[in-house]
């Protein structure tokens, strides 16, 4: 079963907005960029501040084998 409770949160470093990404969020809506490891895919994911941010921040995500 996978886990898909997951989590990550960062403070945008333009806005100073807190970002709160579900693993789900990140595979469905982030862009996998070039940076990949054996174990986990870098996502591009957007600031999520209501009022509008245009920084992007990367968040690497382990890859579920199985």
């Amino acid at each position: 079963m996978s886990n898909t409770t997951t989590s990550e949160r960062y403070a945008c470093p333009k806005c100073g907005y807190t970002n709160i990404w579900t693993r789900d969020e990140i595979l469905q809506r982030g862009k996998e960029v070039i940076y990949r490891g054996d174990n986990e895919a870098t996502y591009s994911l957007h600031c999520k501040n209501p009022s509008g941010c245009d920084h992007r921040m990367r968040v690497a995500v382990k890859i579920q084998k199985g």
